[in-house]
């Protein structure tokens, strides 16, 4: 996958539609675009010199005017136990976005960005001190599955979770989305997509009324206003009641339960009370909740708890039947945490096996 350059198009911002109605336009039969989809959601193909079941002079054309994703590997780092990458990308623009791909037996979770930078301010997150640059286009959000899917190994679930806030950039998000879990396309079934939000509601009604039922999940921290508006300023737009009650109509309207993230910071969001006010919420969405660790970040005060505050805090839900999981800490040693994203250089390695 190269750079966009100014004559060209990406043609992972195109509908198959789109590309049928493209290719015909310069009097291409639609069994062309059928070839060109398998090619590059099928065999993975990162340029159309790999298509070879197609003319060479169609091959020449199609790459003047196309490419197939605007972004490019700049550095790959890997954790210390092989099963965490962080990648950082370079988008056509010269903007970096990073994208982290996490291995478990049988998995592998790509947690993709949706924007460069981020807006909403959140006080424990790096991705936040970089401020706001733009969002990301359909096609930049694919190329980041794709180039993963090339140098890892096949993505089998996506969280929208990196960079940037999903449900402030809905039109660009859900056509990526559809893209995913297109059969002819990547071919995810919505229930392998997860995204993430603070609290956007008219994202989450947008959501809700999409033909898209993915997963949603709620990064909410505090159960407490107050305290969540100190932690997440969007909650001082977007009150935790009425974030609740539109997390109440999604789950009404697509009978999915909304997953709760709750991330500790040590002696702040830990106490016997935030666990029973986070069981009532929990109780309310009939949500599971999915404890994370702080990840420590350069410049910001935050602390993760200690082992027996992280496990009584949990003990406190499971006792009232909530279901709690505790995310591992996994890719801490290369930032690659959750919260950790920044785009900032990390020592290239390169990606064993795949293709450059």
């Amino acid at each position: 996958m190269t750079l966009l350059a100014p004559a060209q198009t990406d043609l992972l911002d195109l509908t198959p539609e789109e590309l049928t109605d493209a290719l015909a336009a310069l009097g291409h039969k639609p069994y062309r675009a059928r070839q060109i989809l398998a090619a590059v959601w099928r065999r993975l193909a990162g340029s159309f010199d790999e298509m070879t079941d197609m003319p060479q002079s169609l091959r020449e054309e199609l790459g003047r005017r196309y490419v197939i994703g605007a972004a490019r590997v700049e550095e790959v780092a890997r954790s210390e136990d092989v099963r965490t990458a962080k990648y950082l990308f370079a988008l056509g623009d010269g903007a970096h976005i990073e994208a982290v791909a996490m291995r478990e037996e049988g998995r592998l979770t790509a947690c993709l960005s949706s924007q460069v930078g981020c807006a909403m301010g959140c006080a424990f997150c790096a991705t936040a001190t970089l401020g706001f640059t733009r969002n990301l286009t359909c096609g930049e959000m694919l190329a980041q599955a794709l180039l993963i899917s090339r140098l890892e190994a096949r993505i089998t679930n996506i969280v929208f979770m990196g960079m940037g806030e999903p449900l402030l950039n809905v039109p660009s998000l859900l056509k990526a989305v559809a893209a995913l879990a297109d059969p002819s396309r990547f071919g995810l079934g919505t229930r392998k997509i997860t995204i993430s939000t603070c609290g956007i509601i008219p994202g989450i009604e947008a959501l809700a009324e999409s033909a898209a039922p993915v997963r949603l999940a709620l990064s909410l921290n505090s159960p407490f206003d107050d305290q969540r508006r100190e932690l997440m300023p969007v909650s001082a737009r977007y009150p935790l009641a009425e974030v609740l009650a539109a997390c109440d109509a999604y789950t009404g309207r697509t009978g999915k339960p909304v997953l709760l993230e709750y991330v500790l910071l040590r002696g702040i969001n830990t106490s016997p009370a935030s666990a029973r006010e986070l069981v009532r919420i929990a109780r309310r969405l009939d949500g599971k909740v999915n404890l994370i660790e702080y990840n420590p970040t350069q410049g910001l005060p935050f602390r993760a708890p200690e082992t027996p505050e992280t496990l009584r805090f949990r003990d406190l839900l499971m006792k009232e039947g909530v279901t709690v999981t505790i995310r591992f800490r996994r890719g801490r040693d290369i930032a690659a945490g959750c919260g950790q994203l920044a785009a900032r250089r990390i020592g290239a390695a390169r990606p064993p096996g795949g293709r450059p």
